[in-house]
């Protein structure tokens, strides 16, 4: 849910598009996941209030807002510290603005910053007769690699899982899920569903989707009846397109890949859904701006991918459902897209914190418990409010990091993040299971 906001005309084809002509003059050299910031400065800012936050986004024309509170001031009163990574014709407008005084250049061409600290997508070469080793994350894998070991992970399991394709994307992508069905289950009976990397970024989310469907698989294969009565669904890629775009030319773009207009990219996924869709059409919620991050489209559901999802959680009814992304370490509760409490809130709470305090224990981190505008920000239109208006206990993951300190690279960990970030993730699935098996 953490948003990448990127407004103003000089912001050519969002996130992506736009390559710089100094160093880019040439069609024919080659582009990689950073060629969308080089030659942009990139920007250190303090904001301490809604005002202040405003102003800078409407002075920040051409900018490139990597912050984990753009969709509002945090909750808990403090203020932003984030980075920028702008136009150069945005910069004076920046500096010269006398409430900011904490405004600093931290890089001069973030470009070549990133390249030099964000570590790239690997191929991956199975072994036969080792193809599920844990190598596999210890990098970064392209969306390729993921896929193939998704399959691999399915066709070893003996019919314990099933991949079927559930759509396509925009692009024509089939958009994957993994299906495990317990024996005597049927429609209607306890079900778990769950998403992964709906944002494109957050690579950190797709690989712990890939973990989850292996690890599922082998906890089935060790104690057979274990989802007797019950049935989970995965899909380990929700955005294959908007994945794709991160892996080559802008990898901190968010939204899917619809050209909603000449001068930008994509429509948020976690902002189409229709559950409030209508409710806001701010910056800081679900905008009607087609350059913002939180774009929430033109219709509610009306991108491929929502649509593809809504069918697959259409389908029978959910005891719980999760949607997984990144990043600082929180289990969020429904509602989203409004302060009034969800009639279950005391079922939201008990279940939320079982789980949180099951991910938190595996590897001793911190992990906090609440709903959106507790804790962060109103959010109109996510997958986990239009889960919860299907009758589910809607909830959404946001996985490591969990510090500010990674402010700047919170959706590029460290490769070192991804296996413990997955343990995480995948304990406190084990939970959500649990309780759909007693429900």
């Amino acid at each position: 849910m953490r948003t990448l906001a990127v407004l103003g005309a000089s912001a050519l084809l969002v996130d992506g598009a736009r390559v710089n002509k100094k160093r880019h003059s040439s069609e024919a050299q080659k582009t990689d996941s950073f060629s969308a910031y080089d030659g942009k400065p990139a920007l250190g800012v303090k904001i301490c209030n809604a005002e202040e936050l405003e102003e800078v986004l409407e002075v920040g024309e051409g900018c490139t807002f990597l912050t984990e509170f753009f969709d509002g001031m945090p909750a808990d009163g403090s203020c932003i510290e984030d980075t920028m990574v702008c136009d150069e014709e945005a910069v004076p407008k920046l500096m010269q603005r006398s409430y900011l005084t904490q405004v600093k250049m931290l890089h001069e061409d973030a470009g070549a910053y990133f390249r030099s600290n964000v570590e790239l997508p690997q191929s991956y070469m199975s072994i036969a007769g080792a193809e599920l080793s844990e190598d596999f994350f210890a990098e970064w894998r392209t969306s390729d690699a993921m896929d193939a070991r998704v399959e691999a992970a399915v066709a070893a399991s003996g019919g314990i899982a099933k991949l079927e394709v559930a759509g396509k994307s925009l692009q024509g992508r089939d958009m994957k899920i993994v299906r495990f069905t317990g024996a005597g289950y049927q429609a209607g009976m306890p079900k778990v569903v769950l998403t992964f990397n709906l944002h494109a970024r957050e690579w950190i989310t797709g690989m712990a989707g890939v973990y989850a469907v292996e690890r599922l698989v082998q906890k089935v294969k060790a104690s057979p009846g274990y989802l007797d009565g019950v049935e989970v669904v995965m899909m380990p890629m929700a955005n294959p397109d908007g994945f794709k775009h991160t892996e080559g030319l802008a990898r901190f773009h968010r939204k899917n890949m619809n050209t909603n207009s000449s001068l930008c990219l994509g429509t948020d996924l976690n902002r189409n859904f229709p559950t409030g869709w209508d409710s806001c059409s701010s910056l800081k919620c679900g905008s009607t701006v087609p350059c913002a991050d939180t774009f929430k489209g033109r219709e509610a559901g009306g991108e491929p991918e929502s649509q593809v999802i809504m069918k697959v959680l259409q389908e029978s009814k959910m005891t719980v459902m999760i949607d997984v992304h990144s990043f600082t370490q929180l289990v969020l509760a429904s509602w989203g897209w409004t302060d009034e409490p969800h009639p279950r809130a005391a079922e939201f709470a008990e279940l939320g914190n079982k789980m949180t305090n099951a991910i938190a224990a595996r590897h001793d981190t911190t992990w906090r418990y609440g709903t959106p505008p507790q804790i962060l920000y109103k959010a109109v239109g996510t997958l986990t409010d239009y889960a919860t208006s299907l009758g589910a206990l809607g909830y959404c993951y946001e996985l490591r990091p969990q510090s500010k300190a990674w402010s700047l690279l919170g959706f590029a960990p460290p490769a070192s993040y991804i296996l413990p970030s997955a343990e995480e993730c995948f304990d406190g699935i084990l939970v959500a299971i649990e309780h759909a098996k007693a429900s």
